[in-house]
């Protein structure tokens, strides 16, 4: 199996970017591992020369430090691993899928995995989104395609919804395999709140005001349409719309988390 360059985009991450560059190297099978890096304030850099990465630097939006990660890059197939994403043991069969792609999944766009705090309510594998988006943080797709996918440059949430959509109009499918990889955004110290504020922001760039995703957004939570299809009750399923609601309507707030005021320095998580 070819080794494949690895994307990690950072801002103030040290928290977990121990975690996510280990099991990179543990289970990736990685060429090079490239830290796409907004100037961090805390122990981001240090950690990542510690493992010998590659680091870029730029104050660009989430899009663009895809794009830039994806141009630094010098393999045909590359990976997005975000910076609180813990790749595990089938990981590796996820590399053996994208491997075989050419023939098995010949309209695959991205190969992807599911992120452990979202569980999918299909039991058909793997899923096969058209123009419909999982995780960007934990995908395998070629650089081609993305350094094709000049409108993600702009966007700093939801950027993995056009990227879908592009691959959607070259007849390219978004594949997520029975492979989960931990979602450890809880040592990051961003509250969930804001997580979700920070996508109905980027759904609003987006798509700009529609009354049409407003009645999707708040008739999810009034009539008990789970988000992601979530196990969760419906006094959850409420909190999670309404914050998501607010950074739609709210949007020149939320578009931009300020990461300085979750920051510090971290040690390993084990």
């Amino acid at each position: 199996m070819e080794k494949i360059d690895y994307i990690v985009p950072t801002w103030n991450s040290g928290r977990t970017l121990e975690i996510t560059i280990s099991s990179i190297e543990k289970y990736g099978n990685p060429r090079q591992i490239i830290i796409v890096d907004r100037f961090s304030t805390d122990d981001t850099i240090e950690i990542a020369r510690r493992h010998g990465c590659q680091i870029v630097q730029t104050n660009r939006s989430l899009g663009a430090a895809r794009m830039e990660g994806s141009k630094a890059a010098k393999t045909g197939q590359i990976a997005f691993v975000d910076s609180d994403v813990e790749l595990n043991e089938g990981w590796r069969s996820l590399l053996s899928f994208a491997s075989d792609g050419d023939e098995k999944y010949k309209d695959a766009g991205v190969f992807g995995a599911y992120y452990d705090d979202l569980l999918s309510y299909n039991k058909n594998w793997p899923i096969k989104l058209d123009g419909g988006n999982g995780a960007f943080g934990c995908i395998i797709t070629r650089r081609s395609r993305i350094l094709s996918c000049s409108e993600m440059e702009d966007l700093s949430s939801a950027e993995d919804r056009i990227y879908a959509k592009f691959l959607s109009r070259k007849g390219l499918k978004w594949y997520i395999f029975p492979i989960s990889v931990r979602h450890n955004q809880n040592l990051s110290k961003i509250p969930h709140y804001l997580r979700l504020r920070w996508l109905g922001a980027g759904l609003r760039v987006q798509d700009g005001f529609k009354l049409g995703n407003v009645k999707k957004i708040l008739g999810g939570a009034v009539f008990g349409i789970k988000m992601n299809h979530l196990e969760i009750s419906y006094i959850e399923n409420w909190h999670m719309r309404w914050n998501y609601f607010i950074g739609y309507i709210r949007y020149k707030k939320y578009y931009e988390i300020d990461r300085d005021n979750f920051s510090s320095s971290s040690k390993p998580h084990n």
